[in-house]
């Protein structure tokens, strides 16, 4: 919502918390039997008792809906955290969250990978985006050069397909599990 919508719902919300505000305080008012400067024209709307219950619960509704409104006019509400890219024919948002499962099917295809979890945030310049993983390798393949590939993999795969600059890939191994295989006797 634009800055300007943003304020004349702000404006619109305290209008009618003070009006639903002005309509309970002379409800009370009345009620009491309190003499106001409008007393002869309120007279004439709260003679009837149906009346001035009506005022009460429209009033209450008003109060009730203006501070639902104005607490929403405060709010500062966040865009879903994405990647911008600017075209000749338009504007294009990659999610996060969208790069996130590029990056995890990628890594899903190199040897030795047993389970990854993929994080990705944009660097503080929003040019470009930094990848966070974390892994559980087989054992039987070489940290530092799975590691090396994996990186190297991701960063072409996703500056291919996404179009997006990756200026950094964190790579942390949890673990590693052995093979699953038996070794093999020879007798």
């Amino acid at each position: 919502m634009g800055v300007l919508n943003r304020l004349l719902l702000m404006v619109y919300s305290l209008l009618f918390l003070m009006l639903s505000a002005m309509g309970v305080g002379l409800f009370v008012s009345a009620e009491w039997g309190q003499q106001g400067l409008l007393a002869g024209w309120l007279d004439r709307i709260y003679r009837d008792t149906g009346v001035r219950w009506f005022v009460l619960a429209v009033s209450i509704m008003v109060l009730v809906y203006s501070l639902r409104m104005l607490r929403l006019s405060l709010e500062n509400k966040k865009e879903e955290p994405g990647v911008d890219r600017l075209t000749e024919i338009g504007h294009i948002r990659i999610s996060l969250k969208t790069l996130e499962s590029l990056t995890v099917k990628r890594a899903r295809g190199i040897k030795g990978i047993r389970t990854i979890t993929a994080r990705v945030r944009q660097d503080s310049d929003h040019t470009s985006v930094g990848v966070g993983l974390k892994l559980v390798v087989d054992g039987d393949t070489p940290i530092q050069t799975l590691s090396e590939e994996l990186q190297q993999s991701i960063k072409t795969h996703l500056e291919e397909i996404a179009g997006v600059d990756v200026s950094q890939i964190s790579v942390y191994i949890a673990d590693t599990v052995q093979s699953d295989r038996s070794p093999i006797r020879v007798e």
